[in-house]
């Protein structure tokens, strides 16, 4: 059987003005591609429930969204802080953890990898370009696209090397990013600016990474073996 995956769902307001949990089909169909079953997991205030649906998967995917609570890390929100939903990161936070204490392979993607960040005692920048003045990058395009925007470089060593090389084209699609690495997390990519747009857990099957490969997926197969390895971690 395909192992279930779990698409932790991000919540929005629908066309009518009312909550909804939503997950984008980049990222089901990037997770049914690379031979999984991809389960929404809904927004939830109920704790059981939250680890009910975590033992139903066997690997999950955070994805993008709105940025993360920055008082969740100590700190104040910068002028340039964008929208936050603290219901929400509390809901993705707690899957995480069970998640992780479960021991099950997680791929964190943009906001995703800022979840995971945090929940280990990380910080982040809150506005690259205000950490990063002198950047001739531009991390947050105005118009979604799948096109690729920038290089990336990779550490030799690290399980995304392996996977893709050690220097690929990227989309951005973000103005927030790892400040303070987590624990056990170590940095394994970086913009050449020095942004950090990947990293991954020491002794656990969790990555990270920055970059939209569910976009990049709609245009090319580069991104599939990062699903593929999601999933094949999860198989029996």
């Amino acid at each position: 059987m395909k192992p279930m995956i779990g698409m932790v769902a991000n919540t929005y307001l629908n066309r009518f003005k009312m909550p909804a949990s939503t997950v984008p089909l980049a990222y089901t169909s990037a997770i049914e591609k690379a031979g999984g079953i991809p389960l929404v997991l809904p927004f939830t205030r109920d704790v059981e429930a939250i680890s009910d649906l975590v033992h139903l998967c066997r690997g999950f995917v955070l994805p993008g969204g709105s940025d993360v609570d920055p008082g969740l890390y100590g700190q104040a929100p910068s002028p340039r802080l964008g929208e936050t939903d603290r219901p929400l990161d509390d809901f993705q936070l707690s899957v995480f953890r069970a998640a992780m204490a479960l021991e099950r392979p997680i791929l964190g993607i943009c906001r995703g990898s800022q979840v995971i960040n945090v929940a280990l005692g990380g910080t982040l920048f809150q506005d690259i370009p205000t950490r990063f003045p002198d950047s001739t990058l531009r991390h947050m395009q105005k118009v979604i696209t799948f096109d690729t925007d920038h290089w990336v470089n990779l550490e030799a060593g690290s399980r995304l090397h392996d996977l893709l090389g050690g220097r690929i084209r990227v989309n951005s699609r973000h103005h927030q990013a790892i400040d303070t690495p987590g624990r056990d997390l170590v940095v394994t990519a970086r913009a050449p600016d020095g942004v950090v747009e990947a990293a991954e857990h020491t002794r656990l099957p969790i990555d990270l990474v920055q970059w939209h490969p569910e976009l990049m997926m709609q245009k090319n197969n580069d991104m599939l073996g990062l699903f593929e390895s999601l999933v094949d971690r999860c198989k029996p």
